[in-house]
Protein backbone atom coordinates (compact mmCIF):
# COMPACT_ATOMS: atom_id res chain seq x y z
CA UNK A 1 0.00 0.00 0.00
CA UNK A 2 2.91 2.47 0.68
CA UNK A 3 3.75 1.87 -2.53
CA UNK A 4 0.49 2.86 -4.01
CA UNK A 5 0.31 5.98 -2.09
CA UNK A 6 4.08 7.33 -3.25
CA UNK A 7 2.91 6.62 -6.51
CA UNK A 8 -0.38 8.39 -6.36
CA UNK A 9 0.77 11.42 -4.62
CA UNK A 10 3.87 11.66 -7.14
CA UNK A 11 1.20 11.64 -9.99
CA UNK A 12 -0.54 14.76 -8.10
CA UNK A 13 2.62 16.28 -8.64
CA UNK A 14 2.84 15.80 -12.29
CA UNK A 15 -0.20 16.47 -12.79
CA UNK A 16 0.29 20.30 -12.28
CA UNK A 17 1.32 20.84 -15.25
CA UNK A 18 -1.57 20.22 -16.59
CA UNK A 19 -3.04 23.13 -14.50
CA UNK A 20 -0.40 25.19 -15.87
CA UNK A 21 -1.03 24.92 -19.15
CA UNK A 22 -4.48 25.09 -18.83
CA UNK A 23 -3.98 27.93 -17.04
CA UNK A 24 -1.88 30.00 -19.10
CA UNK A 25 -3.73 28.86 -22.27
CA UNK A 26 -7.40 30.22 -20.91
CA UNK A 27 -5.50 33.43 -19.95
CA UNK A 28 -3.97 34.02 -22.89
CA UNK A 29 -6.73 32.42 -25.54
CA UNK A 30 -4.84 29.53 -26.84
CA UNK A 31 -6.89 27.49 -28.76
CA UNK A 32 -7.06 24.65 -25.78
CA UNK A 33 -9.20 22.25 -28.30
CA UNK A 34 -5.94 22.29 -30.62
CA UNK A 35 -3.77 21.48 -27.59
CA UNK A 36 -6.11 18.57 -26.62
CA UNK A 37 -6.17 17.26 -30.37
CA UNK A 38 -2.50 17.39 -31.19
CA UNK A 39 -1.63 16.09 -27.82
CA UNK A 40 -4.42 13.35 -28.27
CA UNK A 41 -2.82 12.36 -31.76
CA UNK A 42 0.89 11.89 -30.53
CA UNK A 43 0.07 10.24 -27.44
CA UNK A 44 -1.84 7.82 -28.98
CA UNK A 45 1.15 7.39 -31.68
CA UNK A 46 3.55 6.99 -28.90
CA UNK A 47 1.39 4.44 -26.96
CA UNK A 48 0.90 2.01 -30.27
CA UNK A 49 4.86 2.73 -30.59
CA UNK A 50 5.36 1.24 -27.34
CA UNK A 51 3.19 -1.43 -27.14
CA UNK A 52 4.32 -2.69 -30.47
CA UNK A 53 7.95 -2.68 -29.48
CA UNK A 54 7.52 -4.21 -25.75
CA UNK A 55 4.66 -6.39 -26.68
CA UNK A 56 2.45 -4.91 -23.89
CA UNK A 57 -0.84 -5.24 -25.63
CA UNK A 58 -3.31 -6.73 -23.27
CA UNK A 59 -0.16 -8.43 -21.00
CA UNK A 60 -1.51 -11.89 -19.59
CA UNK A 61 -4.69 -11.48 -22.57
CA UNK A 62 -5.84 -15.42 -22.05
CA UNK A 63 -5.62 -14.72 -18.14
CA UNK A 64 -8.37 -11.97 -18.65
CA UNK A 65 -11.97 -12.64 -19.89
CA UNK A 66 -13.63 -10.85 -22.72
CA UNK A 67 -15.57 -8.81 -19.63
CA UNK A 68 -12.82 -7.97 -18.54
CA UNK A 69 -11.22 -6.26 -21.49
CA UNK A 70 -14.48 -4.80 -23.17
CA UNK A 71 -15.36 -3.27 -19.81
CA UNK A 72 -11.67 -1.86 -19.68
CA UNK A 73 -11.73 -0.77 -23.20
CA UNK A 74 -14.99 1.07 -22.79
CA UNK A 75 -14.13 2.63 -19.54
CA UNK A 76 -10.85 4.15 -20.88
CA UNK A 77 -12.25 5.54 -23.51
CA UNK A 78 -15.60 7.31 -21.75
CA UNK A 79 -12.73 8.57 -19.08
CA UNK A 80 -10.61 10.07 -22.43
CA UNK A 81 -14.56 12.28 -24.05
CA UNK A 82 -15.09 12.98 -19.95
CA UNK A 83 -11.86 14.35 -19.67
CA UNK A 84 -11.96 16.77 -23.11
CA UNK A 85 -15.26 17.86 -22.03
CA UNK A 86 -13.61 18.74 -18.35
CA UNK A 87 -10.47 20.79 -19.60
CA UNK A 88 -13.07 23.04 -22.25
CA UNK A 89 -15.34 23.27 -19.02
CA UNK A 90 -12.29 24.31 -16.67
CA UNK A 91 -10.75 26.56 -19.24
CA UNK A 92 -14.04 28.67 -19.96
CA UNK A 93 -13.93 29.06 -15.64
CA UNK A 94 -10.21 29.85 -15.44
CA UNK A 95 -10.71 32.62 -17.98
CA UNK A 96 -13.54 33.87 -15.86
CA UNK A 97 -12.42 33.31 -12.42
CA UNK A 98 -9.51 32.81 -10.34
CA UNK A 99 -7.17 30.09 -11.43
CA UNK A 100 -6.32 28.60 -8.27
CA UNK A 101 -9.80 28.03 -6.82
CA UNK A 102 -11.34 27.05 -9.90
CA UNK A 103 -9.00 24.16 -10.19
CA UNK A 104 -9.82 23.51 -6.27
CA UNK A 105 -13.58 23.37 -7.24
CA UNK A 106 -13.08 20.94 -9.88
CA UNK A 107 -11.03 18.70 -8.13
CA UNK A 108 -13.39 17.98 -5.68
CA UNK A 109 -14.92 15.49 -7.99
CA UNK A 110 -12.41 13.46 -5.71
CA UNK A 111 -15.42 12.24 -3.95
CA UNK A 112 -17.33 10.51 -6.82
CA UNK A 113 -14.66 7.44 -6.75
CA UNK A 114 -14.40 7.33 -2.99
CA UNK A 115 -18.04 6.68 -2.83
CA UNK A 116 -18.30 4.63 -5.71
CA UNK A 117 -15.40 1.98 -4.03
CA UNK A 118 -17.52 1.91 -0.76
CA UNK A 119 -20.42 1.61 -2.12
CA UNK A 120 -19.68 -0.25 -5.20
CA UNK A 121 -16.94 -2.30 -4.38
CA UNK A 122 -16.93 -2.62 -0.35
CA UNK A 123 -13.74 -0.95 0.49
CA UNK A 124 -13.52 -0.55 4.01
CA UNK A 125 -13.87 2.95 5.22
CA UNK A 126 -11.76 2.68 8.20
CA UNK A 127 -11.20 5.80 10.78
CA UNK A 128 -8.26 7.11 9.26
CA UNK A 129 -9.59 6.61 5.48
CA UNK A 130 -13.07 8.57 6.09
CA UNK A 131 -10.99 11.13 8.34
CA UNK A 132 -8.54 11.70 5.52
CA UNK A 133 -11.40 11.51 2.96
CA UNK A 134 -13.69 14.36 5.24
CA UNK A 135 -10.27 17.04 5.48
CA UNK A 136 -9.17 16.78 1.73
CA UNK A 137 -13.28 17.65 0.59
CA UNK A 138 -13.31 20.09 3.30
CA UNK A 139 -9.81 21.67 1.70
CA UNK A 140 -11.56 21.95 -1.37
CA UNK A 141 -14.68 23.20 -0.04
CA UNK A 142 -12.20 25.94 1.64
CA UNK A 143 -10.76 26.99 -1.47
CA UNK A 144 -13.85 27.40 -3.14
CA UNK A 145 -15.05 30.16 0.10
CA UNK A 146 -12.66 32.18 -0.34
CA UNK A 147 -13.36 35.95 -1.51
CA UNK A 148 -13.78 36.40 -4.90
CA UNK A 149 -11.11 38.09 -6.69
CA UNK A 150 -10.78 38.92 -10.68
CA UNK A 151 -8.82 36.90 -12.31
CA UNK A 152 -5.57 36.06 -13.38
CA UNK A 153 -4.27 38.40 -16.32
CA UNK A 154 -7.14 41.13 -17.93
CA UNK A 155 -9.82 38.86 -17.42
CA UNK A 156 -12.97 40.70 -16.31
CA UNK A 157 -14.63 40.00 -13.08
CA UNK A 158 -15.44 36.78 -11.52
CA UNK A 159 -18.66 37.10 -10.34
CA UNK A 160 -20.10 38.90 -13.67
CA UNK A 161 -19.03 35.87 -15.96
CA UNK A 162 -20.62 33.26 -13.37
CA UNK A 163 -17.52 31.28 -13.65
CA UNK A 164 -18.65 29.06 -10.39
CA UNK A 165 -21.35 27.33 -12.94
CA UNK A 166 -18.35 26.29 -15.41
CA UNK A 167 -15.92 25.24 -12.50
CA UNK A 168 -19.38 22.84 -11.25
CA UNK A 169 -19.64 21.72 -14.33
CA UNK A 170 -16.25 20.46 -14.83
CA UNK A 171 -16.07 19.00 -10.83
CA UNK A 172 -19.38 16.75 -12.97
CA UNK A 173 -17.20 15.78 -15.32
CA UNK A 174 -14.28 15.45 -12.92
CA UNK A 175 -15.99 12.66 -11.22
CA UNK A 176 -17.64 10.96 -13.71
CA UNK A 177 -14.36 10.44 -15.46
CA UNK A 178 -12.26 9.22 -12.07
CA UNK A 179 -14.64 6.94 -11.53
CA UNK A 180 -14.07 5.39 -15.02
CA UNK A 181 -10.92 5.60 -14.96
CA UNK A 182 -10.67 3.77 -11.25
CA UNK A 183 -13.12 1.03 -12.64
CA UNK A 184 -10.61 -1.17 -14.33
CA UNK A 185 -8.48 -1.65 -11.11
CA UNK A 186 -11.37 -3.40 -9.50
CA UNK A 187 -11.94 -6.29 -11.73
CA UNK A 188 -10.67 -9.97 -11.54
CA UNK A 189 -7.26 -9.63 -12.62
CA UNK A 190 -8.12 -6.15 -14.05
CA UNK A 191 -3.84 -5.38 -13.08
CA UNK A 192 -2.81 -7.81 -16.06
CA UNK A 193 -4.38 -5.02 -18.59
CA UNK A 194 -1.27 -3.15 -19.19
CA UNK A 195 -1.00 0.48 -18.38
CA UNK A 196 0.65 1.55 -21.86
CA UNK A 197 -2.70 0.12 -23.34
CA UNK A 198 -5.25 1.83 -20.95
CA UNK A 199 -3.61 4.56 -21.21
CA UNK A 200 -3.49 4.28 -25.79
CA UNK A 201 -7.52 4.11 -24.73
CA UNK A 202 -7.95 7.09 -22.96
CA UNK A 203 -6.35 9.20 -26.10
CA UNK A 204 -8.40 7.42 -28.34
CA UNK A 205 -11.39 8.68 -25.81
CA UNK A 206 -9.73 12.22 -25.88
CA UNK A 207 -9.90 12.11 -29.80
CA UNK A 208 -13.68 10.95 -29.94
CA UNK A 209 -14.41 13.82 -27.48
CA UNK A 210 -12.91 16.37 -29.98
CA UNK A 211 -14.98 14.53 -33.07
CA UNK A 212 -18.49 14.98 -30.90
CA UNK A 213 -16.65 18.72 -29.87
CA UNK A 214 -16.66 18.93 -33.62
CA UNK A 215 -19.63 17.30 -34.77
CA UNK A 216 -22.03 19.06 -32.12
CA UNK A 217 -20.62 22.79 -32.54
CA UNK A 218 -19.97 22.31 -36.70
CA UNK A 219 -16.55 23.95 -36.40
CA UNK A 220 -14.17 21.87 -38.46
CA UNK A 221 -12.75 23.91 -40.42
CA UNK A 222 -9.24 25.33 -41.34
CA UNK A 223 -8.03 27.22 -38.25
CA UNK A 224 -6.56 30.67 -37.86
CA UNK A 225 -3.47 30.83 -35.80
CA UNK A 226 -2.37 34.28 -34.35
CA UNK A 227 1.15 34.91 -34.60
CA UNK A 228 3.20 32.32 -32.32
CA UNK A 229 -0.09 30.47 -30.92
CA UNK A 230 0.89 26.83 -33.11
CA UNK A 231 4.31 27.27 -31.50
CA UNK A 232 2.57 26.95 -28.28
CA UNK A 233 -0.21 24.69 -29.39
CA UNK A 234 2.67 22.44 -30.16
CA UNK A 235 4.92 22.64 -26.98
CA UNK A 236 2.02 22.31 -24.37
CA UNK A 237 0.86 19.30 -26.92
CA UNK A 238 4.27 17.46 -26.16
CA UNK A 239 5.03 18.91 -23.33
CA UNK A 240 1.44 17.48 -21.64
CA UNK A 241 2.54 13.56 -23.56
CA UNK A 242 5.88 14.44 -21.92
CA UNK A 243 4.97 14.82 -18.50
CA UNK A 244 1.46 12.36 -18.67
CA UNK A 245 2.42 9.55 -20.72
CA UNK A 246 5.38 9.00 -18.32
CA UNK A 247 3.48 9.28 -15.11
CA UNK A 248 0.19 6.77 -16.81
CA UNK A 249 3.12 4.85 -17.58
CA UNK A 250 4.94 4.08 -14.82
CA UNK A 251 2.92 6.11 -11.83
CA UNK A 252 -0.60 6.54 -12.47
CA UNK A 253 -2.84 3.18 -12.84
CA UNK A 254 -0.08 0.65 -10.70
CA UNK A 255 -1.01 3.21 -8.63
CA UNK A 256 -4.51 2.69 -8.35
CA UNK A 257 -3.86 -1.20 -8.76
CA UNK A 258 -1.48 -0.98 -5.81
CA UNK A 259 -4.19 0.30 -3.45
CA UNK A 260 -7.13 -1.73 -4.78
CA UNK A 261 -5.10 -4.82 -4.09
CA UNK A 262 -4.32 -3.65 -0.73
CA UNK A 263 -8.24 -2.58 -0.29
CA UNK A 264 -7.42 1.00 -0.42
CA UNK A 265 -8.85 1.54 -4.01
CA UNK A 266 -11.04 4.04 -2.98
CA UNK A 267 -8.75 6.12 -1.96
CA UNK A 268 -6.21 6.62 -5.25
CA UNK A 269 -7.91 10.03 -6.85
CA UNK A 270 -8.14 11.64 -3.47
CA UNK A 271 -4.69 11.23 -2.60
CA UNK A 272 -3.52 12.08 -6.62
CA UNK A 273 -6.48 14.82 -6.72
CA UNK A 274 -5.23 16.20 -2.90
CA UNK A 275 -1.56 16.89 -3.54
CA UNK A 276 -2.46 18.02 -7.01
CA UNK A 277 -4.34 21.09 -5.42
CA UNK A 278 -2.18 21.74 -2.70
CA UNK A 279 0.31 21.94 -5.44
CA UNK A 280 -1.46 24.38 -8.03
CA UNK A 281 -2.64 26.58 -5.22
CA UNK A 282 0.99 27.25 -4.29
CA UNK A 283 1.90 28.13 -8.02
CA UNK A 284 -1.35 30.08 -8.23
CA UNK A 285 0.18 32.00 -5.27
CA UNK A 286 3.56 32.11 -6.18
CA UNK A 287 3.80 32.79 -9.95
CA UNK A 288 0.16 34.41 -10.80
CA UNK A 289 0.12 36.66 -7.55
CA UNK A 290 -3.11 35.58 -7.39
CA UNK A 291 -4.14 36.76 -3.15
CA UNK A 292 -5.42 33.95 -0.87
CA UNK A 293 -7.14 34.50 2.50
CA UNK A 294 -7.62 32.52 5.44
CA UNK A 295 -9.94 30.11 3.39
CA UNK A 296 -7.66 29.17 0.67
CA UNK A 297 -4.30 29.38 3.53
CA UNK A 298 -6.39 26.64 5.34
CA UNK A 299 -7.65 24.94 2.88
CA UNK A 300 -3.85 23.98 1.76
CA UNK A 301 -3.50 22.74 5.78
CA UNK A 302 -6.39 20.68 5.50
CA UNK A 303 -5.15 19.10 2.08
CA UNK A 304 -1.72 18.14 3.46
CA UNK A 305 -3.35 16.94 6.81
CA UNK A 306 -5.73 14.48 4.82
CA UNK A 307 -3.12 13.23 2.77
CA UNK A 308 -1.03 12.57 6.14
CA UNK A 309 -4.08 10.78 7.89
CA UNK A 310 -4.66 8.67 5.01
CA UNK A 311 -1.17 7.37 5.05
CA UNK A 312 -1.40 6.57 8.75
Amino acid sequence: MATGILFAVLTGISWIWVGVVVSYAARNRVNIPYIQLFQTLTGILISVIVLCTMGMLMKDAPELSARTKWITACSMIAFGILNYFMFLAMGAAMRRGPNGIVWAVVQAGILFPFLMGILVFHVEPTPSRIGGMLLIVGSVILFGLGKETKAAGNAPETRKNCWYLFALLGMLLCGLNQCCANLPSYLNNGESVGSVYRACLSQVGMLCGWLIGVAATRTLSRPEFRPGEFRKILFFAISLNAVGLTANYLLFYNALDFLAKAGAGSLGYPLVVSSCVVGFFLYSAIFLREKSGFFQKSGCILGIAGIVIICL
